[in-house]
C-alpha cells in the first residue's frame, strides 16, 4: 500500500475500529519529525504521476482479508476510515486537508497504471473514553 499525507497517516491492521493501544498500530507517514520515520520507504510499486512536494509518501506492506483502520490529521482536518485489502492488489491512499478535506483509496491492479475507486468506511475510536 502506497500512502500519500500533508499530515500523519496511522494504521491500525486487523481492526475496523481506530485503538493505538492493539498489536501493530503505528504511524504509517508523518509531514512533522519527532514519529516513527518510516517515509520513504519503497516496496516497488508503479509510479502513478507526481507527489505535491508538501506532502509525503512511503509503501508499506498490509495484511490482505482483514480489515485496516486509519486515522488521519493533518493541519485542518481529521478522518478515521477503514477497508479490507483483497489479495494481490496494491493500493494507493491519499489524505489531504490543506484545499479540501479529502482522503481516497484507489486499487492498482498488477502491472496497471489504472486507478479504480474503492470503498472506504467510516470508523471511529473503539473506546469512546479514547476521545476524552
Amino acid at each position: 500500500m502506497r500512502v500519500i499525507s500533508d499530515g500523519m497517516v496511522r494504521a491500525v491492521p486487523k481492526s475496523d475500529c481506530v485503538d493505538f493501544r492493539l498489536p501493530g498500530a503505528g504511524v504509517m507517514v508523518a509531514l512533522r519529525d519527532g514519529y516513527a520515520n518510516r517515509n520513504g520507504e519503497n516496496l516497488g510499486m508503479p509510479a502513478i504521476g507526481k507527489s505535491s512536494p508538501s506532502t509525503v509518501m512511503t509503501e508499506l506492506r498490509v495484511p490482505a482479508g482483514k480489515p485496516i483502520a486509519f486515522h488521519y490529521i493533518g493541519a485542518q482536518c481529521y478522518n478515521m476510515f477503514s477497508f479490507i485489502p483483497e489479495a494481490g492488489m496494491d493500493y494507493q491512499l491519499e489524505a489531504a486537508g490543506r484545499y479540501e478535506c479529502t482522503v481516497t483509496l484507489q486499487q492498482l491492479p498488477a502491472g496497471s497504471t489504472q486507478l479504480p475507486p474503492s470503498f472506504l468506511k467510516d470508523s471511529k475510536l473503539c473506546r469512546a473514553t479514547d476521545n476524552l
